[in-house]
């Protein structure tokens, strides 16, 4: 793992890209020029690739490089009802 770019700001035009195996990413921002401020903590994402720094401005955008979503059918419960109450996962008698 490496630092990101701290040789510019990144802008909406050019946001400083962050590359990510997961779904979801945490950086630290310390401003431009580096350290110019305390480390604000962002999180991008898969669903909400760019984030701005709401102390310099600084942009970021997640890459996603992992793999692609296979379905494998494991939101398949097999039959199995949720219960609506204790009651009903203890005693379905109860009801």
């Amino acid at each position: 793992m490496k630092p990101l770019d701290a040789s510019r700001r990144g802008t909406l035009d050019n946001p400083i890209v962050v590359r990510s195996l997961g779904k979801e990413r945490y950086l630290g921002c310390t401003g431009y020029p580096a350290d110019s401020h305390n480390t604000i903590w962002l999180t991008v994402s898969k669903d909400r690739p760019v984030e701005r720094c709401p102390e310099c401005g600084g942009v970021y955008k997640m890459e996603y490089a992992g793999a692609e979503e296979e379905h494998h059918g494991h939101d398949d419960h097999h039959g199995y009802v949720e219960p609506k109450s204790m009651a009903d996962f203890v005693r379905p008698e109860y009801r």
